[in-house]
């Protein structure tokens, strides 16, 4: 067996990621330079954890449920645009979240500990969550990044009720995110 390459995440409801999706579509026709998200693999990445060894996935998995398990569903709500890096030639660009509660950078960090432990690298990024719209490639329109930051995202609330450890695979040259484990909240 090969090793994985997996994170831990929360998942988005549909109608948010109907929601982007829209935004990205309204982009579209000045897109050229961007390889936007498929609105299927949206989500809030809490821990990368990369190239996962066969061997190690029990031990991933349980300590993915014993984080889970002491979480309560809570709320997020969609806010705003953004891009990586902040300031000049974007290579991401993002939605981001209204007042992120405690709890979700309680989670990235109880993960990124909890996987450190199991002998997993720590980024040294500072977690900012939020959603991937799309991926800078080559040089962009040069209208792109005007109109996107003309766009004002609805502050839409949603709740979040699983978190859920990914699997990324590439499959009929398509890149998908396969649930590994899901947690529920509730």
């Amino acid at each position: 067996m090969t090793d994985k390459r997996t994170f831990i995440a929360i998942p988005l409801p549909d109608d948010i990621k109907t929601y982007l999706n829209k935004v990205q579509e309204l982009l579209e026709p000045i897109s050229e330079g961007i390889k936007w998200v498929d609105p299927v693999n949206m989500h809030i990445t809490l821990k990368f954890l990369g190239e996962t060894p066969e061997w190690m996935l029990e031990d991933v998995k349980n300590e993915f449920v014993r984080i889970a398990s002491d979480v309560v569903p809570f709320q997020l709500t969609l806010k705003r645009l953004g891009q990586f890096p902040k300031e000049g030639e974007p290579r991401i660009l993002w939605a981001g979240l209204q007042k992120v509660p405690p709890v979700v950078y309680a989670l990235s960090d109880e993960y990124n500990a909890g996987f450190m432990a199991l002998g997993f690298d720590d980024s040294g990024k500072r977690f900012k969550p939020h959603i991937t719209l799309g991926r800078v490639k080559h040089k962009l329109h040069d209208d792109l990044i005007p109109a996107f930051y003309d766009i004002e995202l609805d502050p839409l609330v949603f709740d979040v009720k699983k978190l859920v450890w990914y699997e990324s695979t590439h499959r009929h040259r398509e890149l998908k995110y396969v649930p590994l484990e899901e947690y529920s909240l509730e």
